[in-house]
């Protein structure tokens, strides 16, 4: 399996249920974790609260049609960089052109084959890696560089995975905004930046999954003190920096969760898919 697929994530969004869980079955046997959802709405919100790798969308739905849940994604900064491929019935060149206008990534009619379908979304998954393998707000690597560089560390001698979960950090966007969020975001990452990777015998690689998890690799007898540093330091300064107040009602860490998982890597006896499947158990 090529890694830029790897436990990637699709969204269907189909009023046509027979044809959401073929799809659904197809995907997950080509290692793609997948959602469905037959309703406009349903899906919207599914991806606003968990947003995917990609999004295969109808346009003719029962309640909020193709075209506005595009637009309403694309409007929204959570999920505005999200490539969506239109899935649909509706032939004629003006619907295609509406919905290429909408800076989609593709115009598929149905019916399809479903290898062409597959080439499809795998092609996008790999353009949009390659252009995002950097997260927008902290800088730091994302799941792309992260399984690289796992898979390297995977050729050596046994080493750890510490991985750190902001826990709480989409309700602290609901209740403050998305711009605030954002550079809370950037100070945690700052934070274990500072304290972990610039100030620490043997650097660790420090990646970031999706908005709110941080994943380290690092030797293996460095994990009790990056779990230690994260526990302490790190969480008394993130309080430091937003001190109980008029605009910050109640102390960072009642807030938000900080959660921290270990693990030990031996390279003779697990894989890659295998690490990437338990990260994203602990993760979702």
């Amino acid at each position: 399996m090529d890694v830029a697929q790897s436990n990637a994530s699709i969204l269907i969004i189909d009023d046509d249920r027979e044809l959401g869980e073929m799809l659904n079955s197809y995907f997950e046997v080509q290692g793609y974790q997948v959602a469905t959802s037959n309703w406009g709405v349903d899906g919207l919100n599914t991806c606003l609260e968990d947003v995917p790798d990609i999004v295969l969308l109808d346009i003719r739905m029962p309640d909020l049609d193709g075209y506005e849940i595009a637009r309403r994604l694309k409007n929204n900064r959570r999920t505005q960089t999200v490539p969506i491929i239109f899935l649909t019935e509706k032939r004629q060149r003006e619907d295609r052109l509406r919905g290429l206008a909408m800076q989609v990534e593709d115009y598929i009619t149905k019916p399809f084959d479903i290898q062409e379908l597959r080439l499809r979304v795998r092609n996008v998954l790999m353009r949009y890696n390659r252009s995002t393998l950097s997260n927008i707000v902290s800088g730091l690597p994302e799941k792309q560089l992260l399984f690289e560089s796992i898979e390297s560390h995977l050729e050596g001698a046994p080493f750890g995975l510490v991985l750190v979960c902001l826990n709480g950090l989409v309700e602290y966007n609901n209740q403050h905004g998305f711009i605030a969020a954002n550079e809370l975001q950037r100070d945690f990452a700052r934070l274990l930046n500072d304290n972990l990777v610039n100030n620490i015998e043997e650097p660790p690689f420090l990646a970031q999954w999706g908005n709110a998890n941080f994943i380290l690799i690092t030797v293996a007898e460095q994990i009790d003190l990056i779990t230690s540093r994260v526990r302490n330091e790190i969480l008394a300064e993130l309080n430091q920096l937003y001190p109980t107040g008029e605009y910050q009602p109640l102390p960072i860490d009642t807030q938000l969760d900080v959660q921290v998982f270990t693990k030990i890597i031996h390279p003779q006896t697990e894989n890659l898919q295998g690490i990437i499947n338990a990260l994203g158990e602990l993760i979702h």
